[in-house]
């Protein structure tokens, strides 16, 4: 039973590698009877991500793809990363960084370290990192003005194959926009930027649910997309503003320094425990 839950775990690991990961949904939910629930039938395991996928449907409706705070009024920006620790990454690190807007000048971060309860299962992130990623940005952000702040996502919005990935959960939970950025496609069709700061629409048909931008010479695109209550062009507009030299926008750029930092301190405690 160990071997196969090892083996099924890898699978599902290498379906995230794929750049149309939606193409591996189908695989992905018959593979998903890993770990906690390997106890149970494949069916039992199947029956569930079924009812996890309405969720996300349900939530995908409650989207509102306004702004809701203008760009010329935004004064802090947040980033979120999260890091595991642990051979079977027991535990989850969540990290968050405010900055001032424009000035992007770091002003509070907060680190929580918390025991991991949902197996790793592509496009169910949400499920396994949402709440561990709130519970992290909450005491941020309730030390500023929430009108004038946006939230900045190592993970999807919008462009996931049911409209539903991490930043929008913290968008909706929050009640603050959201923006997502990823290193790789999830879902929708785009044509890659070439030009330095280029970025081109991801569609959903005809609909524009995110942009690809290209932030450096030698980088590869990242892609944004808003989780809610903001529009996709103030969510490029928002990134854009936050680039600084690397390929990832500072808030999430710093977040991810802050989150492996603490990785490898509490890698050292836990490993002694």
């Amino acid at each position: 039973m160990l071997k196969l839950k090892n083996i099924l775990e890898r699978r599902i690991k290498e379906f995230e590698e794929r750049e149309e990961c939606e193409k591996a949904q189908a695989e992905a939910v018959i593979l998903a009877m890993v770990w906690k629930v390997l106890n149970r039938s494949a069916e039992s395991a199947i029956m569930d991500l079924e009812k996890l996928r309405r969720f996300q449907e349900e939530l995908a409706k409650r989207v509102v793809l306004k702004d809701l705070i203008k760009l010329d009024e935004l004064r802090f920006v947040l980033g979120v990363d999260q890091s595991f620790i642990g051979k079977k990454q027991e535990k989850v690190i969540s990290a968050c960084v405010a900055l001032t807007f424009p000035e992007l000048k770091q002003i509070d971060q907060n680190i929580i370290i918390e025991d991991v309860n949902f197996p790793y299962i592509p496009t169910f992130l949400m499920f396994r990192e949402g709440d561990p990623a709130v519970r992290g940005v909450k005491p941020v952000l309730e030390k500023l003005d929430r009108k004038k702040t946006v939230v900045i996502v190592d993970g999807s919005g919008i462009a996931h194959p049911r409209r539903c990935g991490l930043a929008t959960y913290i968008a909706l939970k929050l009640k603050v926009p959201t923006i997502g950025v990823t290193k790789r496609k999830l879902y929708g069709e785009v044509e890659f930027p070439k030009e330095v700061m280029e970025a081109k629409p991801i569609y959903d048909g005809t609909e524009i649910i995110g942009y690809a931008l290209k932030p450096c010479k030698l980088c590869k695109p990242i892609f944004i997309s808003p989780g809610s209550y903001i529009t996709p062009k103030t969510a490029l507009e928002i990134v854009k503003a936050c680039i600084r030299n690397h390929k990832l926008p500072e808030p999430i750029r710093l977040a991810h320094e802050l989150a492996t930092k603490s990785k490898s301190y509490s890698l050292s405690s836990f490993v002694e425990l």
